[in-house]
């Protein structure tokens, strides 16, 4: 966690990583996670608390303070993509996840594109995202 005076607060800025302002936190942001895949523990570190400072150095040119660092394993998707739509056994489930931090700035394009599926089943939910794509997997779920 980030404290930065003078950052306009009503964007996400996107650099290598991202840097989104904490809701009703002034002047707090959140910053950062990685692809780190040789760890001892889920504990922050601080060889990554050191790197994100130099970065934040050479790309912000505010000042700033980290205030706080945590961290946590990392869940990805098979794919890495996100995923939509009806579950293709189970139709009273909708899914709408594996958004992440690239993610983020679709999920206001992909929740319309949902939301009017939901309203029109004729309409379909774009080929890309659409959780038909993992039908096998998901009936063997069903099926346990």
């Amino acid at each position: 966690m980030l404290s930065i005076e003078d950052l306009p607060r009503n964007k996400i800025y996107k650099f290598k990583q991202t840097l989104v302002p904490l809701p009703g936190k002034d002047k707090l942001w959140w910053y950062g996670s990685n692809y780190i895949w040789e760890f001892k523990d889920d504990r922050p570190t601080p060889s990554y608390k050191e790197a994100s400072e130099r970065e934040l150095t050479n790309w912000l040119k505010l000042p700033f303070s980290i205030v706080d660092q945590k961290s946590a394993i990392r869940y990805a998707t098979v794919e890495r993509r996100p995923f939509i739509g009806i579950h293709p056994s189970c139709p009273s489930i909708g899914i709408f996840n594996g958004w992440g931090t690239k993610g983020c700035s679709l999920v206001p394009y992909f929740s319309e594109q949902f939301a009017s599926h939901l309203l029109n089943p004729q309409i379909p939910i774009p080929k890309e995202v659409d959780v038909r794509r993992f039908s096998s997997v998901l009936e063997k779920v069903k099926g346990r």
